[in-house]
């Protein structure tokens, strides 16, 4: 492993950082973190798209260009899912029809099944050690009374792919509890509070095996 730890986001407007408008999200708040955790520099680098569906994040990472960038990777966060709901609320809203709702879970499963196997298949081709963390969703629509099955539905899938390298980041709790506080006055996106709650808890989930590769280099 390089002197210093190489740290890609991707995802929608949760990765970009929109909602705070003077300083960017959770990406640099967990990339410094990093930097205090694992005592090394944190190289960060953003590809990431407002209102970007998990299934446009699946066709973007498979660009030759990106898929370069991500080889190199150490620390990977992902933020997908909260798009393809909102998308699917809007087709419910106008058709009445709750099967849009399963169409895009079924949709969802596929798409970040297929993105994590691509990144553990570029990682196969440049064999560093590396961690993912998929952060979950947070309902910004509580007052939907179908909103909380279908976002727990989603949390649930992202929940399923957790392994030796990927963890789950369980944001939902924070959302509710922290309720207005957390929110941006639109209340779609996190403020800054909420983007430091993001970045806390994606904190929280550690960063092994990172942490054992540079303790034993160390050595």
């Amino acid at each position: 492993m390089n002197d210093f730890i190489v740290y890609k986001a991707i995802g929608d407007s949760l990765t970009v950082g929109i909602g705070n408008y003077f300083s960017k999200g959770f990406v640099n708040r967990y990339a410094q973190r990093a930097v205090e955790t694992l005592q090394v520099p944190v190289r960060t680098e953003v590809f990431a798209k407002n209102k970007i569906t998990s299934g446009d994040l699946l066709y973007r990472i498979q660009d030759e260009k990106v898929q370069s960038r991500l080889m190199t990777a150490n620390i990977i966060t992902i933020t997908a899912g909260g798009n393809d709901l909102l998308q699917a609320n809007r087709t419910f809203m106008y058709t009445y029809d709750p099967s849009v709702f399963d169409e895009v879970t079924v949709e969802f499963y596929q798409n970040m099944a297929s993105i994590l196997s691509e990144i553990h298949y570029l990682k196969s081709l440049h064999p560093t050690p590396y961690m993912i963390r998929l952060i979950g969703l947070y309902n910004p629509f509580p007052h939907l009374s179908y909103s909380d099955f279908w976002v727990q539905r989603f949390n649930n899938i992202l929940l399923s792919f957790r392994d030796e390298r990927t963890q789950f980041v369980d944001i939902y709790s924070y959302f509710i509890y922290g309720g207005e506080h957390l929110f941006n006055f639109g209340r779609l996106h996190p403020n800054k509070y909420g983007y430091e709650v993001i970045a806390e808890a994606t904190a929280s989930c550690g960063f092994e095996p990172l942490k054992q590769e540079i303790e034993s280099n160390q050595k």
